[in-house]
């Protein structure tokens, strides 16, 4: 059984300036912010929200937003109507993949302390779980992240190791760095072989540009090799890459141009059916 469709799923969004996100090298110049091809000045309208996959009787949603209690974005609260403008409602949701346990991507598991899901069995990786546990209090959203994976505590399933399969042809791989158990997540079509990439890489230009670090990773370095590692694999196989945050939750593969430099080559669309 393969995945017969991958669409993505919009709670929210909102304009971030790319300097709020982004380190690049000083030789990427002082006009980093304002030089196509990735930034036009006023950053990029970031999506935030997740992706809808089906494979035979698994209806299976990667990434659950950021729910509808935080305010601090322009436009949220919209996953249940995306999810209804694709014939899906939530209890129709056999799995919740979570890539990471961050505020933005869990948001809408159980926004009143009650699961949204509630047929759902929901997967993370041990490696965030055991890491929200050891300091559940540090700040406000480690704390409401902490609550929310409690609340589902007895529909959750811990990933192991570098790899896990959650399903037929869905399975969850270890690229820790944005957070200890953060992961990416792997999906064969039959057609093609596809990336969701989570927090892995917040825009394209992580993924090609020498040097560019993201402010926002737990661990920088291990955050940059992870990356590194990705952009490798996904060259090498031309897997198709979507991101969640990426602009228009656009998917791209990875190429080389004429200079032997990365470059990202953005596919006709986000949706991906095969049947």
């Amino acid at each position: 059984m393969v995945v017969t469709s991958i669409d993505p799923v919009l709670d929210a969004q909102h304009p971030v300036p790319p300097g709020e996100f982004f380190d690049p090298p000083p030789s990427a110049g002082q006009d980093w912010q304002t030089a196509p091809p990735w930034f036009d000045g006023a950053g990029w309208i970031m999506p935030m929200g997740g992706f809808l996959l089906r494979s035979g009787d698994r209806t299976i949603l990667v990434d659950a937003g950021l729910g509808p209690n935080i305010d601090i974005v322009e436009t949220r609260g919209k996953l249940f109507d995306s999810l209804a403008d694709l014939g899906v409602t939530p209890e129709q949701i056999t799995d919740v993949v979570l890539t990471h346990l961050h505020l933005d991507h869990v948001g809408w598991v159980a926004p009143a302390g009650e699961p949204i899901f509630t047929h759902a069995r929901h997967h993370c990786h041990r490696a965030d779980y055991d890491w929200m546990r050891a300091d559940p209090g540090s700040n406000p959203a480690t704390a409401r992240v902490t609550d929310t994976i409690r609340a589902v505590s007895d529909l959750l399933d811990l990933a192991e190791g570098e790899r896990t399969e959650i399903a037929d042809s869905v399975a969850l791989r270890l690229f820790a760095g944005h957070t200890p158990g953060n992961c990416v997540g792997e999906i064969e079509t039959g057609e093609a072989r596809v990336l969701l990439l989570g927090d892995t890489a917040h825009h394209p230009a992580l993924l090609v540009e020498d040097g560019w670090t993201d402010r926002l990773d737990e661990d920088r370095a291990a955050a940059a090799r992870a990356r590194d590692r990705l952009a490798q694999e996904m060259e090498r196989t031309g897997a198709i890459g979507l991101g969640a945050h990426f602009p228009g939750t656009q998917g791209g593969r990875i190429i080389r141009d004429k200079q032997g430099a990365r470059q990202w080559q953005p596919i006709p669309s986000n949706r991906i059916h095969t049947n």
